[in-house]
């Protein structure tokens, strides 16, 4: 059996919430609480302000009730009522994720970028967006995150052809994808969760880039990449950003990009100093409430 601990939180602890799920070897993912825009279109959403972050324990091999004494402490310590949690069982082969996806619409992201379901009908007007298609399953990165915007936005001025790029934490895989279908040569997504390549190799096969785009199952610390990229994208949470910045900087060339995010407003300035002490050159900084995203140059 399966045990998801679903916390409803807003948005500035998702962060800290996320370090709980690593300190306690759990998988975890987070679902940014939208509503429709009244009177918009039909890809057009409001963020509500709270997220839901899911923790996924197995009540055969993990003490899920020690884990769950672990979650009711830290709410306690973020002054949050206990009504904040609650738990589901779900059989080993049940799809847990079928309630997400039944709310996983169409949406806009920048000016010119459209994701969607496989399930879901074309806009009308796709012939002119750059379309990525995205069947989450037990991964990190629908669109609807304020981080992969984010991430997206930095991306979409880009001129992108021909170059060679690395995803740190590819989740999903949507900013890798998107990168391929902007007409990059290559590169490798790196993602920790065994789960999560496995659906990305499956999204990828949705977009038809399977044959062109590396997808990895690794740790950072024993990742090492066979030549120097020409761009790097990572979107992770701050400590693992400060702790693994060293060795990303020796992936990339001189003159690289970066964009990074992943960040929350209480870490930013840490960030940013870590980005100075190991040669990076902050261009643009950019936020979407309590999240920011960068664009560097690696000097």
């Amino acid at each position: 059996m399966l045990k998801r601990f679903n916390l409803t939180v807003p948005v500035d602890l998702e962060e800290p919430l996320l370090g709980l799920a690593d300190r306690l070897g759990l998988s975890a993912f987070s679902s940014p609480q939208i509503r429709d825009a009244v009177g918009k279109g039909e890809t057009d959403f409001i963020l509500t302000g709270e997220t839901i972050v899911s923790f996924i324990a197995s009540t055969v091999e993990q003490d899920t009730a020690a884990i769950e004494a672990e979650i009711v402490a830290w709410l306690k310590d973020f002054a949050l009522a206990p009504a904040c949690l609650n738990c589901e069982e779900y059989a080993d082969n049940q799809d847990w994720m079928l309630g997400f996806r039944e709310h996983f619409k169409p949406m806009r992201v920048g000016d010119s970028i459209i994701i969607r379901p496989p399930w879901a009908e074309p806009l009308p007007d796709e012939d002119s967006a750059t379309t990525i298609l995205i069947d989450p399953g037990m991964a990190f990165g629908t669109g609807t995150h304020e981080t992969t915007r984010l991430c997206l936005e930095l991306l979409e001025p880009l001129n992108l052809a021909g170059s060679y790029f690395l995803d740190i934490g590819a989740g999903s895989g949507i900013l890798a994808f998107y990168m391929m279908k902007r007409g990059a040569s290559g590169g490798i997504a790196v993602e920790i969760e065994g789960a999560a390549v496995e659906n990305m190799r499956k999204n990828a096969a949705l977009n038809g880039i399977s044959d062109r785009l590396q997808m990895l199952c690794a740790d950072l610390a024993s990742f090492s990449p066979s030549l120097p990229a020409e761009g790097l994208i990572a979107n992770i949470t701050s400590p693992v950003i400060i702790e693994y910045l060293p060795l990303m900087s020796q992936w990339v060339r001189s003159g690289s990009w970066g964009v990074f995010s992943g960040v929350n407003s209480t870490n930013a300035d840490s960030v940013k100093q870590a980005f100075a002490a190991n040669g990076w050159r902050l261009v643009n900084e950019i936020t979407d409430g309590d999240w920011h995203g960068f664009f560097l140059n690696r000097i």
